[in-house]
């Protein structure tokens, strides 16, 4: 046979060449090789936001720093493996990671995770984690696609300029998005509204009495950072414009009103506030109105701080708990009047009106105490830290006061020492 009658041949008795992806330079192998590169670029992307973010939540917890770890390495490993050894198993591997990656962060983002310093805690969702899972749900699609439909992977593309342009375009997308992600403006102001929350290294290390007494009495008081992780600390303020500080200042000046009419504890019962919790260090106890609840007022906040249940405990906070359908109401002027709620792991244990666990207790145990668990969503929470003498250092509006824990025994000399001294 010669030459010429071989060359005729060929086209019908091509060979694999499987580590070019080709047969014999024809696009045979086009879309799978595409496909790959995509899942590659991909999945490189989210192992980087994962590795940038990974420092701060190790600070935070150390399983949950390692748990950032371990995916961001296994992401950037799948890259390799998917581009230059691509078998079954390492997309079906990329299938039941990234679904459990998404999972958990659902589960974060809704009932909240059963361990960690957050545990319980339903964290809010942000653009960092919401990229990154968008970024997951392709490539689980690719590489369901590829498992599920490998002769269309293999078919000969007609339109490669097409397919190589949209893979091109995803890919591109996807990156940019992670850059953006890993820039200043979300990786420092996660840092700074998380586990610095003074902005100083010495604000972060050296803990206050309020963190000393122990964990927060219920993770709705505590602030989150822009990652939606719960801190304690000051709470992260956005200036206000002009207006919004003049409404402010006339705002304060009417809620302020209310301490000179309710100073101590027996004030508030006389004027129908029930007590509705017990002392607890870093927010009072609080004297509630339930009547005052239907609507948000300045001048009638639904509940009372004080120092301490003794007739003649002193006023410290104001709390403004308000029953509010479809979110939040709309508060004080400007961004940094925070609401909170009580509804993690079905909210607080109440009996007789008086709460007598927080959320971490289980149903069992709220049971046993005689007591019952309701998690109210339509039910929000603000405290307003503007009793004279008594101002919170975590600001105005923060859910908790590190000042707290020495309310019924102010330091000598302090403010607060000569606002308690008889006159």
């Amino acid at each position: 046979m010669d030459s010429g009658t071989t060359a005729a041949q060929q086209p019908n008795n091509q060979t694999v060449d499987e580590s070019s992806g080709s047969r014999n330079g024809s696009d045979q192998f086009d879309r799978d090789l595409t496909v790959r590169w995509l899942a590659a670029v991909l999945s490189l992307t989210a192992g980087a936001v994962h590795f940038g973010y990974a420092p701060h939540h190790l600070s935070e917890d150390w399983a949950h720093g390692w748990f950032f770890l371990l995916i961001a390495a296994y992401q950037c490993a799948f890259a390799v493996l998917i581009v230059a050894r691509p078998r079954r198993w390492v997309w079906a591997s990329a299938i039941i990671i990234n679904v459990g990656i998404i999972a958990t962060w659902v589960v974060s983002r809704t009932v909240g995770l059963p361990f960690g310093p957050e545990a319980l805690r339903s964290e809010v969702f942000s653009a960092p984690d919401i990229v990154s899972s968008i970024v997951e749900g392709v490539i689980i699609l690719l590489a369901v696609i590829a498992l599920a439909f490998p002769a269309l992977l293999t078919r000969p593309s007609r339109e490669r300029i097409s397919l190589r342009f949209a893979a091109l375009a995803i890919g591109t997308v996807s990156v940019v998005l992670g850059a953006i992600m890993l820039t200043p403006s979300y990786t420092e102001a996660h840092e700074t509204a998380g586990h610095s929350h003074g902005g100083t290294a010495e604000a972060s290390s050296t803990p206050t009495p309020c963190e000393l007494s122990g964990p927060p009495a219920s993770p709705g008081q505590v602030a989150t950072d822009a990652e939606g992780h719960s801190h304690r600390g000051s709470t992260p303020q956005v200036e206000l414009t002009r207006d919004e500080r003049v409404l402010l200042k006339s705002q304060q000046e009417l809620a302020r009103t209310v301490v000179t009419k309710y100073p101590t504890v027996a004030d508030a019962l006389a004027a129908g506030y029930q007590k509705s919790t017990a002392y607890v260090p870093c927010i009072g106890a609080h004297y509630t109105n339930a009547r005052l609840a239907a609507s948000f007022d300045l001048a009638k906040p639904s509940e009372l701080l004080f120092d301490g249940t003794n007739p003649d405990s002193k006023l410290v906070g104001l709390s403004y708990l308000v029953f509010h359908p479809g979110g939040a109401p709309e508060g004080f002027a400007g961004p940094n009047d925070v609401w909170h709620q009580h509804i993690s792991n079905g909210g607080l244990c109440s009996k007789g009106g008086l709460v007598i666990g927080g959320e971490a207790m289980s149903v069992e145990d709220c049971t046993a105490l005689g007591g019952r668990k309701s998690a109210n969503k339509d039910v929000w929470m603000m405290h307003d830290w503007i009793v004279p003498g008594w101002e919170c250092s975590w600001g105005v509006f923060a859910g908790e006061c590190p000042e707290g824990t020495a309310w019924d025994a102010p330091a000598p000399g302090s403010v607060g020492a000569q606002l308690a001294a008889p006159n």
